[in-house]
């Protein structure tokens, strides 16, 4: 069942309309026929519905601002000869306070438009013009939008306005008298207590009619992940249990039956029950080239906006990687993340996901390919696509992270490589196991607590028999720790059903902590390339390190950068130098 023609022309008018402040006087005076009176924009829940989608449809303009902030910053992208100025001050850490990339006001507008909505639909439940289970679905999906935008903020200004006023326009939002400039850590407390406070936190309930189609889309992946969200806001904060705890409801969103809802468990377990990506990473591809809402690619992807060729706007990646245009290449460091990996039979090269898949060469000319992986120079009207906010790699990683923070390692380690039915089958002693009391976490936390037992005669399969590690799923080769480093190797057996491991030698813990998440933002760089992790990866561990080492961090994070240029051959720009000087020197000018 389609939209109605009616909610659309509603949708539409909003988001042209700027979802100016809720008014009783008229937007003009004298109005056409066909148009709507801002008066009578918020009347009932389907003009709701219209309202959340028209931010949706303002968020997909900054698309390409997402993904040149969150990746050229970084280590994985470079600029071709075709790139302009702008670009290179992004790609060499040398932003002038007019380039356009780094102006907020293009996130600020949202946002804003996000207050007013939020606004209205207080009015609206006032009124009685909305029913409060249907308020509560609403407004906790705005809420969450503008907290994911802010977040974004955070991530590249440091310092930035909170404003959750209904402004009359974005103008007023640079009264910083009224509105002054939080630290990133103030954001993030003020973000966690907003989300903390909503009505709901879970996903919009089937038959909801915020769910319908729109001209063949379903809408349902297209909102941000509120779950998800928490466990990102959590995880920035350095509240690993916290993190994990959400990101663990993420993954049993499959309601704990793979049988019976295998698409949502192989979405988000990496599982090989019947999902095509089981096959040891020769499909990972179809995660970029099916379309959006076939299953393959629908159980993998957590959130994703559609770009179609009927509609505006344009998909905004064609202009930035394809071929006719060229602006934005792998880095040659990125190329040799993948050539570098070894596969389990011992050959060479991360095939999976390397060249030809995130990547592909034409002539001496690199082309980044997963993010418009369908893209023919020959037919350039052709440009339907999808942009993939968050998918099940990216969970998996995040939450390898947090358990390794809180202590679980051996579970990360589970995570990122093989899988848990592998790593906790590893027991020392006693020499005869009994196969039904092993290939589990037994972590006392359920948040940690994994059933992976796998075993025939009696036959038996248990939820998490099927997960694949990060790095197995594309049939890759474990990587590893030094563990003579940070380890007693002279104590016999294991040290805890936790930590399959034994004792830390004094004062080692913390570096061996680094040393699994340095295994981690390795495996960041081969599995999320381009998708707009990279930079928030590597600003969140450097702010960790800062703070745990002062100085640290700053060198970690000049150095990933630096080795970009280094690996061209090219020299260190002195913006990426000063990286490692003054945590200041990280964040991009803040300017409307």
């Amino acid at each position: 069942m389609k939209i109605s023609n009616k909610r659309v022309f509603r949708g539409m008018m909003l988001l042209l309309l700027g979802m100016s402040t809720f008014s009783c006087q008229k937007t003009f005076d004298l109005l056409p026929e066909d148009a709507l009176d801002y008066s009578q924009a918020y009347q009932n829940v389907f003009d709701a519905d219209a309202a959340v989608l028209g931010l949706y449809g303002k968020v997909t303009r900054i698309a390409d601002k997402y993904l040149v902030l969150n990746e050229l910053r970084a280590d994985l992208e470079d600029v071709t000869p075709q790139a302009d100025n702008y670009l290179r001050e992004i790609n060499d850490h040398n932003v002038s306070a007019s380039n356009p990339w780094a102006n907020p006001r293009p996130y600020y507008e949202i946002i804003i438009n996000c207050n007013d909505v939020m606004h209205n639909f207080d009015l609206m439940l006032a009124n009685k013009r909305l029913l409060q289970a249907d308020y509560n679905i609403r407004y906790s999906e705005v809420a969450a939008l503008r907290t994911w935008l802010y977040l974004q903020l955070g991530i590249h200004y440091g310092t930035v306005p909170y404003i959750t006023d209904p402004l009359q326009s974005i103008e007023a939002a640079k009264d910083e008298s009224k509105y002054p400039k939080l630290s990133f850590d103030e954001l993030l407390t003020k973000l966690i207590d907003v989300m903390q406070g909503l009505p709901t936190l879970t996903r919009i309930p089937a038959g909801t009619s915020l769910l319908l189609p729109i001209d063949g889309y379903a809408p349902a992946k297209i909102f941000i992940n509120k779950e998800q969200l928490m466990g990102d806001l959590y995880l920035w904060k350095g509240n690993y249990p916290q993190a994990s705890h959400y990101y663990k409801k993420l993954f049993n969103y499959n309601g704990g039956d793979p049988v019976q809802n295998n698409d949502a468990y192989a979405a988000l377990t990496l599982g090989s029950n019947g999902s095509d990506l089981s096959t040891a990473g020769s499909s990972w591809n179809k995660i970029f080239t099916q379309g959006f809402g076939e299953r393959v690619q629908n159980n993998e992807i957590i959130n994703q906006i559609p770009f179609d060729r009927n509609f505006a706007p344009v998909n905004p990646f064609i202009k930035l990687y394809a071929p006719n245009s060229y602006l934005i290449k792998p880095s040659d460091k990125a190329i040799q993340n993948w050539r570098n990996q070894t596969r389990t039979d011992g050959s060479p090269s991360d095939n999976a996901r390397g060249e030809g898949v995130s990547y592909t060469r034409v002539g001496t000319n690199t082309y980044i390919k997963k993010i418009i992986p369908n893209y023919n120079p020959v037919n350039q009207f052709e440009t339907t696509g999808k942009w993939i906010i968050s998918r099940g790699g990216d969970l998996t990683l995040k939450f390898a992270e947090s358990a390794n923070r809180d202590g679980r390692d051996s579970l990360a380690y589970a995570f990122v490589n093989s899988r848990i039915r592998d790593v906790y089958a590893r027991v020392v002693a006693p020499s005869v196991v009994n196969k039904t009391n092993e290939m589990q976490s037994f972590d006392s936390n359920p948040d940690y607590y994994f059933d992976a037992r796998f075993g025939d005669s009696p036959n038996y399969r248990r939820l998490w028999s099927y997960q694949l590690g990060v790095r197995l799923r594309a049939n890759l080769a474990e990587t590893k720790v030094d563990s003579s480093q940070f380890f007693d190797m002279s104590v016999p057996g294991v040290k805890s059903y936790i930590n399959y491991h034994k004792p830390f030698l004094p004062g080692k813990e913390a570096a061996f902590r680094t040393a699994m998440e340095d295994i981690m933002i390795a495996e960041w760089a081969l599995e999320s390339a381009f998708e707009g992790h990279r930079w928030p990866t590597l600003i969140r561990h450097a702010l960790r390190r800062e703070k745990e080492t002062p100085g640290s961090g700053r060198a970690f994070l000049r150095d990933v950068i630096a080795d970009k240029f280094i690996a061209a051959g090219k020299p260190v720009p002195a913006g990426v130098n000063a990286l490692g000087t003054d945590v200041k020197n990280w964040y991009l000018p803040f300017n409307f």
